[in-house]
């Protein structure tokens, strides 16, 4: 685990899946499908549990110019600027799991974190992210290396 600083707000747009973890696939589809091209696109996953504790999940990506999301019929986000807590998962797509897995470790830390759960993908990685919340500074909480650079636009 690192903690990795976002220096700008992210927007993104997003389809959400009927029933997480089973409709994950066919969100991304949904929202591919709606895209001009896949290529050289930034993907997301955001999850957060609802005030009813369902987990609701949201296919992702960044939008290439303001207003693209809406444009298409689908909902706008802001990943907020920050910083997260964070873990790159290599080749996650050998073992899906790990992503859970890695949230559940998030959870069980003691830094003190709030939802949503970012999923950031990097081509055969992702980067695992929750924002911190009231962190201190000081005392070995030092910021670490980012361990992906943030995008430009």
């Amino acid at each position: 685990m690192e903690v990795y600083r976002l220096k700008n707000d992210l927007k993104i747009f997003c389809v959400t899946a009927k029933r997480f973890p089973f409709e994950i696939k066919q969100a991304f589809g949904t929202l591919i499908s709606k895209l001009p091209s896949p290529e050289d696109r930034v993907f997301f996953g955001i999850s957060y549990q609802s005030s009813a504790g369902e987990m609701i999940y949201k296919a992702a990506v960044l939008e290439s110019y303001n207003g693209e999301g809406e444009k298409l019929g689908c909902e706008p986000f802001t990943i907020r600027k920050g910083e997260y807590l964070a873990e790159m998962l290599r080749n996650w797509k050998l073992d899906e799991s790990q992503i859970g897995a890695t949230f559940r470790k998030f959870s069980e830390s003691a830094y003190h974190a709030t939802f949503p759960c970012v999923e950031w993908y990097q081509g055969d990685d992702v980067m695992c992210m929750v924002k911190l919340i009231n962190r201190r500074r000081g005392r070995g909480n030092k910021i670490d290396k980012p361990i992906a650079s943030n995008i430009k636009k």
